[in-house]
């Protein structure tokens, strides 16, 4: 009995170092690693492109072709829409979070920005955060998918420390991920706010530990208990979130969705980025609302 449980005890600790090592492994895959290194630089290089270029050229060149982005509550083409605005002022921002996907072709950049009335030299006028998601090109360039703003309160940051994440879950197929993780990403987002409605907890089974909230004129919410004192405080039982489009990795585990918002006299946009935490449960990990 003592060798059996002996046994035992050897194979239960011989697999918690095995998932731990795969864990660690993966968090640290080479690919992965460069890619999001990749990310970091092209936002880099696209703030530096709106301070020496201009902010409108700087969006013309990173923006891919099939891009979006916001305005007067809808989505709209980035690319025709920075072509026709006749925009003046510079914007700067400095990404502070990554996160890319297993299958490294989708990430997303998350960060402060500020708003110049005439150069990047004078002081800002205006302030607030960001989300861009981006997505690998065919010639292996890192694109802006999506991208969305919300002004707010300046947020005090001596320093910029960009915090790099990597999916916890692993696919163990990638064949068909991604249909499969759009088609059920963008039903969960559509049963989350309706769920909202009558649910006596609606927000818990949804959120992400380290889930980050932005809302117009406010300062982020950060961290689920956070996020679930506001959210619960802060809910329009009015709105209806319209679901528009869900953009997945070819892995499936990371998918962004964004649609419209209407109701109580009130219109506006809203994007939501979900990671895959194990087999088909996605969890929000940013969400940003403007209205």
């Amino acid at each position: 009995m003592r060798i059996k449980f002996l046994n035992l005890q050897i194979f239960k600790y011989q697999t918690i170092i095995f998932l731990l090592s795969s864990i660690s492994i993966f968090a640290q895959d080479p690919k992965q690693k460069e890619e999001i290194q990749k990310i970091i630089q092209t936002e880099k290089a696209f703030a530096q492109a709106s301070i020496d270029k201009g902010t409108k050229n700087a969006f013309m060149e990173f923006l891919s072709k099939e891009s979006i982005i916001f305005d007067k509550s809808m989505p709209v083409n980035g690319l025709e829409h920075w072509q026709n605005l006749d925009f003046k002022g510079v914007i700067t921002w400095q990404p502070i979070i990554t996160e890319i996907a297993g299958s490294s072709d989708l990430g997303y950049t998350v960060g402060n920005y500020q708003f110049h009335n005439t150069s990047a030299e004078e002081k800002p006028s205006a302030f607030g955060s960001f989300i861009t998601l981006w997505k690998k090109q065919a010639d292996n360039s890192w694109k802006v998918a999506i991208d969305m703003g919300v002004p707010h309160d300046e947020v005090v940051s001596n320093t910029i420390n960009i915090t790099e994440n990597y999916p916890i879950f692993k696919p163990y197929e990638l064949k068909n991920q991604m249909v499969l993780a759009e088609r059920m990403v963008f039903m969960n987002d559509h049963f989350y706010w309706k769920n909202a409605k009558s649910s006596f907890n609606p927000f818990e089974p949804h959120l992400a530990q380290n889930v980050r909230i932005y809302r117009r004129n406010l300062k982020p919410v950060i961290g689920k208990e956070n996020a679930k004192v506001f959210l619960k405080k802060s809910y329009d039982k009015n709105l209806v979130y319209t679901g528009l489009k869900a953009i997945s990795s070819n892995a499936g585990d990371l998918v962004c969705v964004y649609g419209v918002i209407s109701g109580g006299g009130k219109s506006g946009t809203y994007l939501r980025i979900y990671k895959q935490e194990a087999k088909d449960a996605w969890k929000i990990v940013v969400e940003m609302v403007d209205f």
